[in-house]
């Protein structure tokens, strides 16, 4: 049934029982019958059950969340990747337990009805070695299920109303593709090579399930199956999406625009609205929760770490108080970075560094090495180590003070920290300041610290580690394949251990392909440096890890800081969208910085 667009959204909250999962594109908040649930900035999942906010488990540190129920509860729970060993697990609000972990490796997940003969729900992986697989109840215990294909992206719906089974809608090297779970088949979709997102729902009459899908430069289009043809439903460049249900009659489709402000699509006008919101904030995630008798749907999204509820007259009602943690940093209209400093047990750091089309290089507190995080700036001083996190006897950089504040987005900012022992004395004081920019197809980053080492005079140690420093850990999949080149091809280098190699250089880039698109990046050590840029790198042998770093080379030459003296560092990152070539490395070196 045709109908014409519909905005509802429901006013009280906690005498309406929470029901139906909706999806959002960024697998950061979902909802279901337990309420709405959404990650803050370091991963940990809250939830708002209609009345207070809790967190169920607070001690896992999470990187894509989903809602159904699995286990034939009778209501939902809540399923999600860890961000150590990307293993699944459920957490039953009715049991209070929490299962897994189940699998590793996994990339991407979705859930839907896998036959008509089977009750309960499936839930369909791709792992980041290639391989899918089916996972149900049944099989908890038990080896996954082989499934045909290898995908980045997956969701469900009824492409054949005619079928009790749903079809999942996958997205490889970008491209659509449609797999029959009775037939075990794929199907090749209209869309071209740059699908990065995907909703399916009751968007259009058609009897049939519809699929909206968003391009690398955030566009929306409507996938038309009856005709195997594809609708640009705007211009409008959008963040990430959700649907809301309205019963019989059509979903309204809500997104967040490059302001990271709220909009609606209006059917009449094929155009999209802004919603009525009377907050100044920007806001990272927006989902809604459908009303227990089906017919409306509810508005929530996420912002300043915390979840807000959006009343049709515009009204913002805040439902959780969680202190901001992180500061937003942006060129224009682009987010580059984002710092956290708070809710950090050790060190604050640069959490995720983007190219120009909005891609995370970094990874953060890999199962294998806890105390990597993103990009960050650590040594030794005093006997007192600050670059791992494992003992008592390690050291902290606190944030004393920071400036802008977490609600304001900017391109700089600048802060004091104090390093202390496991005594909590303060070792030596550190003045940071980073800033970001945006210039031809590429984003920069540069880092300035400034040692103070206070009337006692401090060491900077010698230790039998060779990268401390400035360091980068990538995302998981640019680990393998990946190549490291220099300012110049004649650089000495130093084999330190199996393929971890020191190199005296102007700069050292790596390039690799994340999530099987190539990125580029490359760090550059200020010439006015008092320690010579001495490169440090591992993984190009496919048999570790990939990192990137500039060491102070401290295991060799240790420093001694005078009473009252200081040292200045400065850095520059630059990251591509594509492989670049060492001349357009070298023009974005540290001129300006």
């Amino acid at each position: 049934m045709k109908t014409s667009y519909i905005f509802i959204l429901s006013v009280v909250l906690s005498t309406i029982p929470f029901a139906n999962a909706i999806e959002n594109t960024n697998h950061t908040i979902t909802s279901g019958t337990f309420g709405v649930a959404w990650l803050d900035s370091n991963g940990i999942v809250r939830v708002f059950d209609g009345q207070t906010v809790t967190e169920p488990v607070p001690k896992v540190k999470i990187y894509m969340a989903a809602t159904a129920d699995l286990l034939e509860e009778g209501s939902d729970q809540l399923l999600f990747l860890d961000d150590a060993r990307k293993s699944l697990h459920l957490y039953s609000f009715k049991t209070k337990k929490l299962l897994g972990p189940f699998g590793n490796n996994i990339k991407t997940f979705a859930t839907g009805q896998w036959s008509g003969e089977e009750s309960f729900p499936s839930l369909f992986a791709s792992t980041f070695s290639g391989n899918s697989f089916r996972w149900t109840k049944e099989v908890m215990e038990k080896g996954w299920l082989p499934v045909p294909g290898d995908f980045v992206q997956v969701t469900s719906g009824k492409l054949n109303p005619n079928n009790k089974f749903d079809d999942f809608i996958v997205v490889t090297d970008g491209n659509l593709y449609f797999f029959s779970p009775k037939w075990l088949t794929y199907s090749r979709g209209s869309m071209d090579d740059n699908i990065v997102a995907l909703l399916t729902g009751n968007f259009t009459d058609s009897p049939a399930d519809d699929i909206i899908v968003s391009d690398r430069l955030g566009f929306t289009y409507l996938c038309l199956l009856q005709n195997h043809t594809v609708e640009s439903l705007t211009a409008q460049k959008v963040s990430c999406m959700t649907l809301g249900k309205n019963g019989e009659n059509l979903d309204s489709l809500y997104a967040l625009d490059n302001r990271k402000k709220p909009i609606v699509y209006n059917r009449e006008s094929k155009s999209w609205k802004d919603v009525p919101f009377q907050n100044a904030f920007s806001c990272t995630d927006i989902i809604t929760r459908t009303d227990s008798d089906g017919k409306g749907h509810e508005l929530f999204v996420v912002g300043n770490e915390n979840l807000y509820q959006i009343a049709a007259d515009g009204t913002v009602k805040q439902l959780s108080d969680q202190k901001a943690s992180k500061i937003m940093l942006k060129s224009g209209d682009k987010i580059i970075a984002d710092y956290r400093f708070g809710n950090v047990p050790f060190k604050p750091y640069i959490e995720k560094l983007r190219t120009l089309s909005g891609r995370n290089i970094l990874r953060d507190a890999p199962y294998d090495h806890l105390h990597h995080h993103g990009l960050m700036f650590a040594i030794a001083v005093n006997g007192c180590n600050f670059w791992e996190e494992s003992s008592p006897k390690y050291g902290k950089q606190i944030t004393v003070s920071i400036n802008p504040q977490p609600e304001v987005e900017t391109s700089s900012l600048e802060s004091e920290l104090d390093w202390k022992n496991g005594d909590s004395k303060t070792l030596i004081k550190e003045h940071r300041k980073i800033s970001v920019s945006a210039e031809e197809n590429v984003t920069l980053l540069d880092w300035q610290t400034t040692l103070n080492a206070g009337e006692h005079g401090v060491n900077l140690d010698k230790s039998n580690h060779h990268y401390f420093g400035l360091g980068l850990r990538f995302d998981q999949t640019m680990d393998k394949n990946g190549r490291f080149f220099s300012d110049s091809t004649s650089n000495k280098f130093d084999v330190v251990r199996g393929d971890e190699r020191l190199t005296e250089c102007k700069w050292m880039a790596y390039t690799a392909k994340l999530n099987g698109e190539p990125v580029t990046v490359a760090v550059f050590g200020h010439p006015s440096n008092p320690i010579p840029t001495m490169a440090f790198t591992m993984g190009d042998s496919g048999k570790s890890f990939a990192y990137l770093g500039i060491t102070l080379n401290l295991h060799r030459q240790p420093v001694e800081m005078k009473p009252n003296s200081s040292l200045t560092f400065r850095y520059r990152v630059a990251v591509w969208d594509g492989e670049v070539t060492p001349e357009t490395v070298s023009k974005f070196g540290t001129s300006g910085l």
